[in-house]
């Protein structure tokens, strides 16, 4: 198994920042766990996904989905809690020294328990899972989890560098979703237009009206020749706009955007 430290955002080309973009419109969606699968396999091919805690009396999965086969993250899962959960490590990094989380790679033979590969991999035709660890408590892991089948071939050191790009994003939209959701049914999608555009003007009032026009459509993933038709201008007077806003926030990529929305919409601790 490998595992390096989880550093800063990085920016990359379409169409990873458009799959982070699409990621955080998503938040407070009920169907935000296959949106967000459909954006991961833009970017990185992956089988299936989970979310959840393990540690502690109360293991829980938050989210799951598969990607284009039949749905069997409910049934690893229970095979996951029949037994090989209690003897699974594979979270438990010692050798890399990180305050924040890690990224964590293996395939299904790295796993030391025999009875976990069998149960789970073998089972359910996993190969391979990339994960994003956090630490919660001494005794408490968060998980968000990406896993490959058979088939699928193993993860390529672009991919796992690709996962490195959008793993910042992807977890704080997680995080972001899971604090909103289902609270969010009832007051509608969080993340309307006129509160990513309040969030900029509560934080920035150095931007100007349009600019606000543009960030704020630009965090909900609609494209550069879509705000222009929504506000009735040219394509390069939207542009203008967006490298006016982007030098005074000091970033150069729509991921970078999307990171600083999360960053200054997040609730007070």
């Amino acid at each position: 198994m490998r595992a390096w430290s989880l550093g800063g955002v990085a920016s990359g080309p379409d169409p990873t920042s458009e799959a982070v973009a699409n990621i955080v419109a998503a938040i407070g969606e009920g169907d935000f766990s296959q949106r967000v699968l459909h954006q991961v396999n833009r970017v990185i091919p992956v089988g299936c996904w989970s979310v959840y805690r393990i540690g502690g009396d109360e293991p829980r999965m938050f989210l799951s989905g598969t990607y284009h086969r039949k749905d069997t993250t409910t049934g690893s899962w229970q095979a996951y809690l029949s037994g090989p959960h209690l003897a699974d490590r594979t979270f438990a990094v010692t050798d890399v020294k990180a305050a924040g989380p890690l990224i964590t790679h293996l395939t299904a033979e790295e796993i030391p328990t025999r009875a976990h590969r069998d149960k789970v991999y073998r089972q359910f035709d996993m190969s391979e899972r990339l994960s994003v660890v956090e630490p919660q408590s001494r005794d408490t892991v968060f998980a968000l989890n990406l896993y490959r089948y058979n088939g699928q071939g193993f993860f390529t050191d672009r991919e796992l560098a690709a996962f490195e790009t959008i793993a910042p994003s992807l977890l704080a939209s997680v995080h972001r979703h899971l604090l909103l959701y289902p609270r969010a049914v009832a007051l509608g999608n969080p993340l309307s237009l006129g509160s990513v555009r309040r969030s900029f003007e509560t934080h920035r009032p150095d931007l100007t009206e349009r600019e606000l026009d543009v960030v704020a459509r630009t965090v909900l993933g609609m494209s550069y020749e879509g705000i222009a038709t929504d506000l009735g201008l040219k394509l390069p007077t939207i542009k203008t706009y967006r490298n006016r806003a982007f030098e005074r926030l000091q970033i150069s990529f729509r991921s970078e955007l999307v990171r600083y929305y999360l960053t200054i919409s997040a609730p007070a601790p």
